[in-house]
């Protein structure tokens, strides 16, 4: 199950499942929108391994759904999520990871970041904070 977790924002903890293991993604779509309509600035990190993309684009419904939502929520996206950090322990799929992050940025809006720890996670999300917080003062 996708899941939103916001009890220590601006850092944001998401948990976010397979296509595959579950079809129904709306629940989390209702919840990072209501996430955005905060209209604050925060970081998410993501310690589950990021579903594969060709799995996620093989999924036609799943994938109309979501362009739906991106494009109704694109200035959001790219004004209030600082980044996107992926824990990914595994060296293979942290440089895949890593390889997709143009391509992430450019359908997103905003940063993937890619770490090996929940440690070097949390610490870069704290960075990302206070640079924020320093540039709008």
């Amino acid at each position: 199950m996708s899941t939103i977790n916001v009890a220590e924002f601006p850092i944001v903890r998401v948990s976010i499942a397979s296509t595959q293991k579950e079809k129904n993604q709306d629940q989390y779509f209702a919840d990072y929108e209501a996430l955005l309509q905060r209209g604050q600035t925060f970081v998410m990190i993501n310690e589950v391994s990021a579903p594969d993309v060709e799995e996620t684009k093989s999924d036609k419904v799943h994938m109309k759904k979501m362009n739906l939502w991106m494009k109704k929520n694109r200035e959001a996206l790219s004004t209030q999520v600082l980044a996107m950090i992926q824990v990914e322990p595994d060296p293979i799929k942290r440089q895949v990871a890593l390889d997709f992050q143009v391509v992430f940025q450019k359908y997103w809006g905003h940063k993937l970041l890619v770490v090996k720890t929940y440690a070097e996670a949390l610490d870069l999300a704290k960075q990302e904070v206070e640079q924020s917080e320093l540039t709008t003062k």
